[in-house]
């Protein structure tokens, strides 16, 4: 605790001012020192460190500001100073200090003066104690005390006999005297209109207050504040806290200044409220003032409830029947017998009887032989008061024997025969007719799961709510295992590769919305390895719930055949290169025979023969190259491909001597064969050869179109001859070999994509390639795994 030692400690010999110091530091009370010149305005020579709690002044605030004691004493107060100096020794007082909040704090002191042996000033030494809050208690209880009083007038006053509309004025000016408050009434609530209404049932006005009810609840003003008014709460406090009612009621009411609502709830529902109005100054509403009156509404709502329940109970026959007449559902009344004595017409019109005709039939003739017996169980039970009530579902035989399903609550009634039953039917042929149906797809759905070769499962916030299928077939475990995490699904994958699969787990449980699919190893219960495909995705419930759903399958077969074809694959591809190697030898031997031939050979006709024999070799040769090349597509997977680093480097690899390439492609990528640079490649080199000696640019462009990417390739030489083009993509179409366009398409068709002549802009020849949706996409991607 901060303080302010004295800083002339050696005015008290009697008390040094460590002493008060440890004092001070010891209690929650105010201790202080003050000196008073005479003639002089008092001054602060110590103040314990209290003061902040109630006060909110530091004690530093008093020592650099002396004249801050006399500003927070009240005019009235400071001729504290002077009287106390009239006094010897201890006097006790009760001051009022103003809180550096500006709230006024009631402080009792006792004190002790003395006179300063030096200078001759006055010395006060005290301690004072904030009973600012026991005295605010103290009103409340003598507050509450006089309304509890009124209250107890009330609860006598509505028991009294009397007219109704003079208790109600009396009522409500004894709580209004007792409440001192200005202005009091009750309103009571009409809820028939489309919009609730009130009217002025009992009203007072204290002396000087004008008379009559609170403008600011006629007409349209009383509507603005329903929703508040209606809300079931009470309400009260100055205006300048209430918000826009406040204001509203400001407006309306320019001398009222604080309000006090209490509802009136009679079943349920607000039915009314007795209000209070200060306009003689801002009143705070204090706790028990309003436990009391609350408790005075309990009783006017009561009384209010005792006074309908009468005309209630008059008008129940009336409402009775006209819901037993008008009722879509089924009513019955039957006697001790089980005899029917009335039956509504809705009734009537389900089971094919009149009324007349129901009359002589018991239950019993119109239910269904199979479910009598569960009919007089549910009877008798209520007939010992096992029961209040019971409930069934059972089928009724209409007239002309046909049968329909009802719902049928039966309960207890009194007839002047005695004890009888009445009963509601609700007809549920069709909600009978719809579980039947879903019985037969659950049934259905359950006969699919049993005969499943794979597994299905499905998490819930990280919980398994479902596991099925082929567990045992595909794992060695039981599905109760598996789903207790006993071994969890993570330990029975391969450790080769569980890295990627656990890390394509994390990043699929973190992101809602994601899927994927993949292959992998999992370790049998045996020891043996199993190939599996997981099918998975992670989806946002309706409830906001976290959902996993995947399906696994056994591919072990798949991958034995994909790996035995893998390995016959490599086979042939390394019997056709050799192949193409010794025909690459017995080529070169050619050529270099059919070289000294021409050199021997002088004649036209011989020379003419060697040309041809260059032509066929070359022939070979191209399509042996073409062979090498086919013999690559398809054999690694389909991957994401920059299309312009594409586009360049199988123009760079051509490049062709005078021909410019122009790469107008944006930022794409597309999912084709590794070989895509080779489709660049071999329209480049078609250009070079065909383009003619004007051809100078070749161009690439692309753009989107109904979800597909087109990309034209064009270039602006001699174009195509147009009887070629139907033929283009054939196998041996075309210039040269035919080969090269026919190995084009195929590459492309590997992951779907297609090419076709089409018309450029620069009056070449042009193909366009066409990407369909889900093929492409924009912007860049640092992943290595195709989606």
């Amino acid at each position: 605790m901060t303080i302010i030692h004295d800083r002339n400690p050696a005015i008290m010999d009697g008390c040094p001012a460590p002493c008060l110091t440890f004092f001070a530091e010891k209690t929650e009370d105010l201790v202080y020192r003050f000196r008073v010149p005479r003639g002089g305005d008092p001054e602060v020579l110590f103040i314990s460190g209290s003061v902040r709690i109630i006060l909110g002044y530091t004690p530093d605030e008093f020592a650099d500001d002396p004249s801050l004691l006399i500003r927070i004493l009240p005019e009235d107060d400071r001729s504290f100073f002077k009287e106390i100096a009239c006094k010897d020794g201890e006097c006790a007082c009760t001051l009022h200090l103003t809180a550096k909040d500006g709230s006024i704090r009631v402080i009792e002191t006792k004190n002790a003066t003395l006179a300063d042996p030096k200078t001759g000033d006055l010395i006060i030494e005290g301690i004072g104690r904030d009973v600012t809050d026991s005295i605010e208690r103290e009103k409340e209880i003598i507050s509450r005390d006089r309304i509890l009083e009124a209250v107890g007038y009330t609860a006598s006053g509505f028991l009294s006999k009397g007219d109704w509309e003079s208790r109600i004025h009396t009522v409500i000016r004894r709580l209004g005297e007792a409440a001192d408050a200005s202005r009091a009434y009750l309103y009571m609530i009409d809820w028939r209109g489309d919009i609730p209404s009130a009217w002025l049932k009992g009203e007072w006005n204290a002396g000087g207050i004008d008379a009559g009810k609170p403008y600011y609840l006629d007409g349209g003003r009383y509507t603005e504040g329903l929703p508040l008014l209606l809300c079931g709460e009470t309400i009260a406090g100055s205006l300048r806290d209430l918000g826009t009612f406040g204001e509203m009621v400001r407006q309306a009411s320019p001398d009222t200044q604080s309000i006090l609502f209490v509802p009136i709830n009679v079943k349920g529902r607000v039915s009314g409220f007795i209000g209070f109005d200060e306009c003689r100054y801002e009143r705070i509403w204090s706790q028990p003032e309003i436990q009391a009156l609350e408790i005075a509404g309990r009783i006017i709502a009561a009384a209010i409830k005792r006074n309908s329940d009468h005309q209630a109970l008059v008008a129940s026959e009336n409402r009775f029947r006209g819901i037993f007449e008008h009722s879509p559902l089924g009513m019955v009344l039957t006697g001790p017998d089980y005899m029917i004595v009335e039956a509504n017409p809705a009734f009537s019109r389900m089971i094919g009887y009149s009324r007349s005709e129901l009359l002589f039939l018991s239950f019993k003739d119109l239910t269904h032989p199979d479910d009598i017996p569960g009919n007089e169980r549910g009877l008798f039970d209520l007939m010992q008061g096992k029961v209040p009530i019971y409930r069934l579902e059972k089928r009724y035989i209409r007239n002309g024997g046909s049968v329909f399903w009802a719902d049928v609550t039966v309960a207890p009634v009194a007839t002047p025969d005695g004890n009888g039953y009445i009963a509601m039917i609700r007809d549920i042929s069709l909600r009978k007719e719809a579980e039947r149906r879903l019985a037969e797809s659950e049934e259905m759905h359950r006969s699919f799961l049993q005969h499943f070769h794979g597994i299905v499962y499905r998490f819930v916030e990280g919980e398994p709510v479902f596991l099925h299928g082929a567990v045992t077939e595909i794992t060695g475990y039981r599905p109760d295992e598996i789903g207790s995490g006993n071994p969890s699904w993570s330990s029975l994958i391969h450790p080769a590769d569980a890295p990627d699969i656990m890390s394509r787990y994390d990043h699929l449980y973190a992101s809602p919305g994601d899927r994927f699919s993949a292959d992998y190893r999992i370790i049998h219960r045996d020891g043996s390895l199993r190939w599996v495909h997981e099918v998975i995705k992670h989806r946002i419930g309706e409830a906001g719930t976290s959902i996993i759903e995947a399906s696994i399958f056994d591919i072990t077969r798949r991958r034995e055949m994909e790996e035995a074809l893998s390995r016959s694959n490599e086979k042939l591809n390394l019997l056709q290169s050799l192949t193409r190697h010794d025909i690459f030898n017995q080529l070169m031997g050619l050529s270099a025979y059919t070289e000294l031939m021409k050199d021997l050979i002088t004649d036209p006709i011989g020379s003419e023969y060697c040309a041809g024999l260059e032509a066929t070799i070359e022939r070979i040769h191209r399509i042996s190259r073409f062979t090498q090349d086919y013999q690559k597509v398809g054999v690694h997977g389909p991957a994401w491909q920059d299309l312009r680093e594409v586009i360049n480097r199988g123009f760079d690899a051509r490049n062709p001597d005078g021909i410019t390439l122009l790469n107008e492609v944006p930022v794409y990528e597309i999912y084709a064969d590794p070989l895509l640079e080779k489709v660049v490649y071999n329209l480049v080199d078609n250009t070079g050869k065909y383009g003619g000696d004007s051809v100078s640019r070749f161009r690439v462009s692309c753009h989107e179109e109904d979800g597909d990417l087109l990309i034209l390739l064009e270039d602006d030489g001699d174009g195509i001859e147009p009887a070629l083009q139907p033929h283009l993509f054939e196998y041996g179409a075309g210039r040269g070999t035919g080969l090269g366009l026919f190995l084009i398409s195929e590459i492309l068709s590997i992951t779907g994509i297609g090419i076709e002549a089409a018309p450029g802009t620069l009056g070449g020849a042009g193909f366009q390639i066409r990407v369909p949706a889900g093929g492409w996409r924009g912007g860049v991607y640092n992943t290595s795994r195709a989606s």
